[in-house]
C-alpha cells in the first residue's frame, strides 16, 4: 500500500514535468470564476502557489480586480495554528523560515471567510485531500463552515484512504470536470 508520502512524491514530480499545465490551468480558472460560490465570495482565503501547483497569483489578481477581499494563510509553526491574513499585495511579501510566501507585516485576521481555496497535492473522489504534511488545513477546516473549493489537474486525482482527522473539501475543479466531495455542511 503506498503512503502518503510516496504519493506526494511521485505526483510533485509529474506536476513537474506536466506540459499542458498552462492550457489546463487556463480551463480550470474559467470553471473556477464561473461556479456562484466565487462569485458570490466577498472574501476569498487561498495559498500563494509554488511552481509546480496551479497559478493562485492570476486568480488573485482577477479577484482583486472584483472586489473581493483576499485572504493568505498566516502559519503559526510553533503552535501549529493557522490564520489567515489580509493580503494587500505581492510587494508585500517576503519569504519566511519555511520558504513560504507570507505577509511583510501583520494585516487583518479574518477566519470567517466566504470561500476558502484549499490546496492539495492529491485528492481522490471524495473530496479528501493529502497535502504536505503538516494538518494545518485539516485542522482549520475542522471547524470552518464556509465553501471549499480545490483547484487540481487530473494527474493529482488518485484513490487513497485518507485518514480519521483528514477534512475533505465540497468541490474539486480540475481540467475536465468538477467533482463533489462528500463535505455537506
Amino acid at each position: 500500500m503506498t503512503n502518503k508520502s510516496d504519493f506526494r512524491k511521485s505526483t510533485i514530480k509529474q506536476l513537474k514535468e506536466n506540459r499542458l499545465k498552462y492550457n489546463n490551468e487556463l480551463k480550470i480558472y474559467k470553471t473556477l470564476f464561473e461556479q456562484s460560490t466565487f462569485k458570490e465570495a466577498k472574501t476569498i482565503a487561498i495559498t500563494l502557489s509554488m511552481a509546480h501547483e496551479i497559478d493562485t497569483k492570476f486568480i488573485i489578481k482577477y479577484a482583486q480586480m472584483l472586489g473581493k477581499q483576499i485572504y493568505i494563510p498566516n502559519c503559526d509553526y510553533k503552535s501549529k495554528v493557522m490564520n489567515f491574513q489580509l493580503f494587500t499585495n505581492f510587494d508585500d511579501l517576503v519569504i519566511d523560515n519555511y520558504g513560504i510566501e507570507a505577509m511583510g507585516f501583520e494585516t487583518e485576521i479574518n477566519n470567517e471567510i466566504d470561500l476558502v481555496i484549499t490546496p492539495g497535492v492529491v485528492f481522490n473522489l471524495n473530496g479528501y485531500r493529502i497535502g504536505y504534511g503538516g494538518g494545518y488545513y485539516d485542522r482549520f477546516l475542522s471547524n470552518y463552515n464556509g465553501e471549499t473549493i480545490s483547484l487540481a489537474h487530473e494527474i493529482q486525482i488518485q484513490e487513497f484512504e485518507q485518514d480519521s482527522y483528514d477534512v475533505p473539501v465540497h468541490k474539486i475543479i480540475t481540467e475536465k470536470r468538477i467533482i463533489n466531495g462528500v463535505r455537506n455542511d
